[in-house]
């Protein structure tokens, strides 16, 4: 977690097929690396992650419509990262 920065507590219910997922990322962690991340850890690399994405959610009108433009808001980023040079990648 980073020093210095207000966190703040989120409640949150998920599936049990979610919560599963986020299980087995924990656990493939785990056993290659030897090291823990927990569940609440990946949610909030999640939430970072989409951050950078700097997309908004103007006009989004029910939860399909959000995860479409999450899809593509990932999509746009990556494609990015793919269009940086060596050097580009190395300063990131």
């Amino acid at each position: 977690m980073k020093k210095n920065v207000s966190t703040h507590r989120v409640v949150t219910f998920l599936t049990r097929e979610e919560l599963e997922f986020l299980d087995k990322l924990e656990k493939d962690m785990m056993f290659s690396t030897g090291r823990h991340l927990s569940r609440s850890q990946i949610l909030q690399d999640m939430a970072e992650l989409l951050s950078r994405t700097r997309m908004n959610a103007v006009g989004i009108k029910n939860d399909d419509e959000l995860k479409k433009k999450i899809q593509e808001a990932i999509s746009k980023m990556n494609q990015q990262d793919k269009e940086k040079t060596p050097q580009e990648k190395s300063e990131a």
